[in-house]
């Protein structure tokens, strides 16, 4: 008999995004991510994190710092996160073709 593979648990990819309004108005954020990724600008963080199953908890940190020439220090700093499951984009299906397997919904 043949073994079924077993589903790959959902990968959620996020972002976090220091200063959005901030920098949108042409000001330089006043906070970075030393933490992040090479590939990340200063202002943002991103990464990855397996969901294990329902109902378990996984969790993400991400540190920043404030810069040292911050001026405006009465205005909150908003920071936002963007948050996705990986490879869940649209999937085109073929005429004929069987139903791919469901893929998890946030």
């Amino acid at each position: 008999p043949r073994q079924r593979a077993l589903p790959l648990p959902p990968v959620l990819q996020y972002v976090f995004d220091a200063d959005t309004e901030r920098r949108r108005l042409g000001h330089p954020s006043r906070i970075s991510f030393p933490g992040r990724r090479p590939s990340d600008p200063e202002h943002q963080f991103s990464g990855a994190l397996e969901l294990p199953g329902q109902r378990a908890r996984s969790c993400a940190t991400a540190t920043f710092q404030l810069q040292d020439n911050v001026r405006d220090k009465l205005r909150p700093i908003a920071v936002t996160l963007a948050y996705g499951i990986q490879g869940a984009e649209d999937t085109r299906q073929r005429r004929g073709a069987a139903l791919p397997p469901l893929s998890p919904v946030l």
